[in-house]
């Protein structure tokens, strides 16, 4: 199979656990670059953050962040797509999750509202956005685009899931990238929808498709690419989802897998 398009999740996908490429990963990246097939970042993580490791790379596709919420060219700053979440359903989320004692943070284009000091002094450090206000009323005035809760007891999240589930179904995606986090956005706004939008932009058929990612988030990327390949430490739902499972973010698992589907093909 000749395969045209790549869509790598970040974190414990291409990052390792020091947030970093390693120099496996960013040597495959860059051959398959050299032969002109494409590259696009899909990612949880806010638009800065993301721009920055497209940028080291060299990727210069329009970037999938917030889960799909936003897909921003980090070259040219155009916004290509973008779906907020609504003002009154993220309140009514943050009020929830205030009575139970979650850790939020509310993602906008620029910036990040936590109620945690400790939540944003990791936003910080990972660089996420320029702008990260600590506000523990978390008082909002325009839609964010989406919201990340997190919580140490499993009980609550597991119970935090269902209770948003069973009211916003039909409004509201919600989802997981780890398994001490709920992350909330509006519906139709996921990496699968932002996939098959960059997809049709480059008239590239799902065949032609590698999805690679670790997390429920990343499964509706494997429901419209070819080739579905999780990471040995992907949660063992995602496991069972993927086409392939290759090794894990510590391993290089990126680079072995498209050494295995793409650079192995064309060096065969």
């Amino acid at each position: 199979m000749s395969y045209k398009l790549v869509a790598v999740d970040m974190d414990d996908t291409l990052l390792d656990e020091n947030q970093q490429i390693s120099k496996k990963n960013r040597e495959v990246i860059s051959s398959l670059l050299d032969q002109k097939i494409n590259i696009v970042l899909a990612s949880g993580r806010p638009y800065a953050s993301l721009a920055t490791y497209a940028d080291n790379l060299g990727v210069v596709l329009p970037l999938i962040t917030a889960n799909g919420s936003l897909i921003k060219c980090s070259l040219t700053d155009k916004i290509y797509h973008k779906l907020n979440l609504n003002l009154k359903y993220a309140q009514e989320i943050l009020t929830y999750a205030q009575e139970y004692d979650y850790e939020i943070s509310v993602y906008y284009e620029d910036k990040i509202i936590t109620n945690y000091s400790a939540r944003a002094k990791l936003h910080r450090e990972l660089k996420e956005v320029n702008n990260i206000v600590l506000d523990k009323n978390l008082e909002l005035e325009s839609d964010p685009i989406k919201l990340l809760l997190h919580h140490q007891e499993d009980e609550i999240l597991e119970q935090g899931f269902k209770d948003l589930e069973d009211k916003y179904e039909e409004q509201l995606y919600i989802t997981s990238a780890g398994v001490e986090s709920i992350e909330v956005m509006t519906q139709g706004a996921n990496k699968g929808n932002a996939l098959t939008y960059i997809m049709n932009k480059l008239n590239i058929k799902p065949e032609e498709v590698i999805a690679i990612g670790n997390g429920d988030n990343d499964l509706p990327m494997f429901e419209v690419a070819g080739l579905a390949v999780a990471m040995g430490n992907s949660l063992e739902q995602v496991k069972q989802q993927a086409d392939f499972v290759t090794k894990s973010n510590q391993q290089d698992g990126v680079a072995y897998a498209l050494e295995k589907f793409i650079l192995g093909d064309k060096n065969g």
